[in-house]
């Protein structure tokens, strides 16, 4: 038997229940715990939230950084492909089956089409500046005249 300070005893089923008492306030600490935990999760996605201001700035952010992804993969897929470029997968199709760009078909069907090789694609089809062509003019009548001068000597 426990004895308290006025002398009253506690009989064994006194003693379990204020064990059982103890042990739910032991739960209810741990939830407050849990409950905590899950503020302060909320707190911080909440300041990451407010970063954005707007849910379509976040969606902006989330395809930029998509789009961003793209530059570390060596294969794209021609969705993939047509998002890189700016371009309809139906011009990315048309593209491939013209042989304009080179494909990957591992399985036979599926296309990938290399990084790479779009990027070459691009380079392919450049379109001079004005001061680009001045020196490519440049450069070709310098060699048209050291031909001439070469041939009337």
């Amino acid at each position: 038997m426990i004895q308290t300070k006025n002398s009253n005893t506690f009989d064994d089923r006194q003693v379990i229940d204020l064990l059982d008492r103890l042990e739910d306030a032991k739960k209810v600490l741990e939830q407050t715990e849990e409950i905590d935990e899950t503020i302060r999760k909320l707190n911080n996605l909440e300041l990451f939230l407010r970063r954005f201001g707007t849910i379509k700035e976040l969606t902006d952010h989330m395809l930029f950084i998509e789009k961003k992804m793209y530059m570390l993969k060596e294969f794209l897929t021609v969705q993939e492909a047509a998002d890189y470029l700016g371009l309809s997968s139906s011009l990315i199709y048309k593209m491939t089956s013209k042989h304009d760009i080179s494909v990957y078909k591992p399985n036979g069907k599926t296309i990938f089409l290399r990084r790479d090789d779009i990027n070459r694609w691009i380079s392919r089809n450049k379109v001079m500046s004005q001061e680009e062509l001045e020196e490519f003019t440049m450069a070709q009548m310098t060699k048209l005249s050291k031909q001439y001068n070469h041939k009337i000597k």
